[in-house]
């Protein structure tokens, strides 16, 4: 339960610091939710923060731009969990 409510929180946190224009909370709450929950649920995000812009007239940087860091976070979240779990 404990898991969903930090989910849920940082999802609003984050919808709001891209709203706002706060960049620098914004790519940091996205690295940590990444990290966290996986990058899958911030697409449908993107595309409802792209078309709430009207960016869907031209390229929808945000939408490209989320299902690229979604390849990105499947490739090296599993690298990264597998660094904390070698003995030296």
């Amino acid at each position: 339960m404990k898991r969903a409510i930090t989910a849920i929180t940082l999802y609003f946190l984050l919808a709001l610091a891209i709203l706002q224009n706060w960049l620098f909370a914004a790519v940091l709450l996205i690295i940590i939710f990444s990290y966290q929950f996986g990058g899958a649920s911030l697409i449908p995000l993107a595309f409802l923060i792209d078309g709430y812009f009207g960016n869907f007239e031209s390229v929808p940087y945000l939408s490209i731009f989320s299902v690229v860091w979604y390849l990105l976070v499947e490739y090296v979240r599993p690298k990264v969990a597998r660094l904390g779990d070698t003995d030296l």
